[in-house]
């Protein structure tokens, strides 16, 4: 009875690191999901900002025009859309460098997650292979 029991106590070991990679299995898809979830955010605050610039110009075009200025023709409007463009510039580098990071970590994590399930999995099987060499070794 005592090798049912060693057998039955092995097979539960790797049910129950076969139970632990599944969650980790889950847990990286959850990262993944977070990962993907940064990339829409990034795009949806670059177009927003984007948006932003395109209205600010709008503006300066609509207030040069009221106060009689033609278009394109005043250094001082002109340098004033310039700076508006390499402020928009500059954020919207910064939205991509923040998004970026923040879905390599997430991706890193879903990474860490998977070797972790593979190491449990691992672990399990270790486990249950030194149970039987333990009641073999006692037999032989």
């Amino acid at each position: 009875m005592g090798m049912q029991m060693q057998i039955a106590s092995a097979f539960i070991g790797i049910m129950a690191a076969q139970a632990q990679r599944k969650a980790y299995q889950m847990e990286a898809a959850a990262y993944r999901e977070q990962a993907e979830m940064s990339k829409i955010e990034a795009a949806q605050k670059e177009n927003e900002r984007n948006r932003k610039l395109r209205l600010q110009l709008a503006s300066l075009g609509t207030s040069m025009s009221a106060q009689g200025v033609a278009l394109g023709t005043s250094p001082s409007v002109l340098a004033l859309a310039d700076d508006e463009e390499r402020i928009a510039a500059s954020d919207i580098a910064s939205i991509r460098l923040m998004g970026q990071s923040q879905r390599r970590r997430y991706e890193l994590s879903a990474s860490g997650s998977e070797a972790a399930g593979s190491a449990a999995m691992l672990g399990g099987f270790m486990k249950s292979a030194g149970t039987f060499y333990s009641a073999n070794k006692g037999v032989g």
